[in-house]
């Protein structure tokens, strides 16, 4: 039997359409993600494959979708370090290994599952790595990031300090010499381009899916901690072969939600009057506003650009939420997340926890996929939505929801 070839990464995959590309000559850049990968490997046991994205009748029925409502999974679980985060990670470190920004160690500050994918993406670089996480931070997850080589550094939070303390601490680390290696797009662009290849692969999904018509997709539902995920996700599908951006959907928890604030303030501008704070009255302010055309739209990302702490404010009180890795008290990546939902008409969704618990638990019973609290989180938004205006989501439409991480020895058991 004639040897087979070894898998080909996402990354070398989709380069043409990644701005990885440009970093150096495409043999260079082919020869770093390979030899990269091939140590990610050697490291966590698995590379950088694509990822399932499927579809999910049982998991559509428990949550009381009907009218040929196709519910559609993109299953991370099984990803680098057990989720999406490595993604962003790795496109960052094959860019630091072909035009390096600096000699000292690099920082990310986390509360979770970004850390980890970074521990191993430094670990498989063979790169010093800082790590700041919250008091909080599950100790499974230290631990292995220690294992791995990291020096980790929990941060207390200050009463007279709003913002994340992590954040803060990274910050510190960064002006004192060590090189960003976070999942902040707005600290290192690059982590935006290295996510983009989830939806890469949802869209290389639905087209051989629908051939010989285009891929269809009709509305996406991203939950939104620090906004890379669904910047990576949204930017991503504007650069595939879909024809039309799906209808999106941002989900932040009741105890953390400043994007929702940021999209208030917005929908406030544009209709004249605060928009209700539930999800009926988003819905209805997003249906009233309209898909906003192109000019205008430009506009407005160019007011939020000029004008960012207007919009995009640290919440002023602790997070809190049973979905953990979305407690940025700033969503960093917001304004591509804003003129998605702009552009579609979507609204952002608020649930409750209880709409999280549910999630995480219908998630478990109905689907193989073993995703966590956080990695559930989409799906609670849609369940949320669903059950504030039933019908919204029409006949025979297409939902995507993300199971974004696996579940831990130290997450709540769904129940």
């Amino acid at each position: 039997m004639a040897p087979t070839d070894p898998p080909v990464s996402t990354f070398e995959h989709h380069l043409d359409l990644l701005d990885l590309g440009r970093v150096a000559e495409r043999d260079q850049v082919l020869n770093a993600i390979r030899q990269l990968d091939e140590r990610v490997n050697t490291v966590d046991g698995v590379g950088f494959g694509a990822t399932p994205f499927r579809r999910h009748d049982a998991l559509a029925a428990a949550v009381g979708l009907t009218d040929g409502v196709e519910l559609w999974v993109k299953d991370e679980t099984g990803n680098v370090s057990g989720s999406h985060k490595a993604r962003h990670l790795f496109g960052v470190a094959v860019r630091e290994a072909l035009a390096p920004s600096g000699d000292g160690s690099w920082a990310i500050a986390s509360c979770g599952n970004a850390a980890l994918g970074a521990s191993v993406i430094a670990a498989a670089a063979r790169h010093d790595l800082d790590v700041f996480v919250p008091e909080w931070a599950d100790d499974g997850v230290v631990a292995t990031m220690a294992d791995l080589g990291a020096a980790v550094n929990r941060v207390a939070r200050q009463e007279s300090e709003l913002g994340d303390p992590a954040y803060h601490a990274m910050v510190g680390a960064i002006a004192a010499g060590a090189t960003a290696f976070s999942c902040q797009g707005s600290d290192t662009p690059a982590a935006i381009d290295g996510g983009r290849t989830l939806a890469f692969e949802m869209v290389e999904t639905l087209a051989a899916h629908d051939h010989p018509t285009p891929p269809r997709l009709d509305r996406l539902f991203v939950q939104v901690g620090g906004g890379a995920l669904g910047t990576a996700v949204v930017t991503g599908l504007a650069r595939s072969d879909l024809p039309r951006l799906p209808v999106v959907h941002a989900v932040q928890p009741a105890g953390n939600h400043p994007l929702v604030v940021a999209w208030d303030t917005i929908a406030e501008e544009l209709l004249g009057r605060v928009p209700e704070p539930t999800i009926a009255g988003r819905l209805a302010a997003a249906a009233e506003i309209g898909p906003v055309a192109d000019d205008t739209c430009r506009g407005l990302v160019q007011r939020m650009q000029a004008e960012p702490r207007r919009y995009m404010r640290p919440w002023p009180t602790e997070p809190s939420s049973y979905a953990t890795g979305i407690l940025d008290d700033v969503t960093y990546d917001w304004i591509p997340l804003i003129e998605a939902m702009l552009r579609t008409a979507g609204a952002p969704v608020v649930p409750s926890e209880d709409d999280f618990r549910a999630a995480h638990r219908v998630g478990h019973e109905t689907t193989a996929i073993p995703v966590c609290p956080t990695g559930a989180s989409g799906l609670g938004g849609l369940m949320a939505l669903h059950t504030a205006v039933p019908g919204h989501i029409g006949s025979g439409e297409r939902v995507a929801v993300l199971f974004t991480g696996r579940q831990r020895a130290g997450d709540p058991t769904p129940r």
